[in-house]
């Protein structure tokens, strides 16, 4: 009499298939996850020079918010909200006892809620050198001939103490991002 069914091997097989696709979607779902968040980063950078825009069209200069905390005055080291990368999400407007609160708070982008990456905005007048990008490869800017801007993000999504880089300047229309995703 013949009976059919699976045999030992065979649900073992179907049982490792499994597991190795479940393993590999599981990686690329964090992926994913944590590459969505830089859009948090570019959304805000975008609404950062549109504020940065705006203030030039209003008062004939852009607004240096993040002056305080580096050796050079326009450089700027306090991240906003938070003053260090961090996995945790931070209310924005950020605390009033944050040293550069009240340059963002004049600059007023429109961010709402909650945000997990910092951000720098420095400005400089024609002529200055540009500020140095806080980043692993370090693009160099001539000296430009016109008011600037440098915007940039940093965020350590999943907490391994590994930072994605996010920068944009007045002079071009990029957004310039490094180690993206992590």
């Amino acid at each position: 009499m013949y009976q059919a069914g699976f045999t030992l091997i065979e649900l073992m097989a179907v049982v490792v298939i499994t597991g190795v696709l479940s393993i590999a979607g599981v990686a690329v779902f964090r992926k994913y996850i944590f590459s969505a968040k830089g859009g948090e980063a570019m959304s805000n950078l975008q609404a950062i020079r549109g504020a940065e825009e705006a203030y030039l069209a209003e008062n004939h200069i852009y607004l240096n918010v993040s002056k305080t905390g580096g050796d050079n005055p326009e450089s700027g080291s306090n991240w906003y909200p938070n003053t260090a990368p961090s996995p945790q999400r931070f209310p924005w407007p950020g605390p009033a006892s944050h040293p550069d609160s009240a340059g963002w708070l004049a600059l007023a982008p429109s961010i709402n809620g909650t945000v997990q990456f910092g951000y720098l905005a420095n400005s400089g007048q024609a002529g200055t050198p540009v500020t140095l990008l806080k980043t692993i490869n370090k693009p160099v800017f001539a000296t430009p001939l016109q008011s600037w801007y440098v915007i940039q993000a940093q965020g350590d999504a999943d907490g391994d103490r590994v930072s994605a880089n996010y920068a944009s300047t007045s002079m071009t229309g990029e957004i310039y991002s490094e180690r993206e995703g992590e």
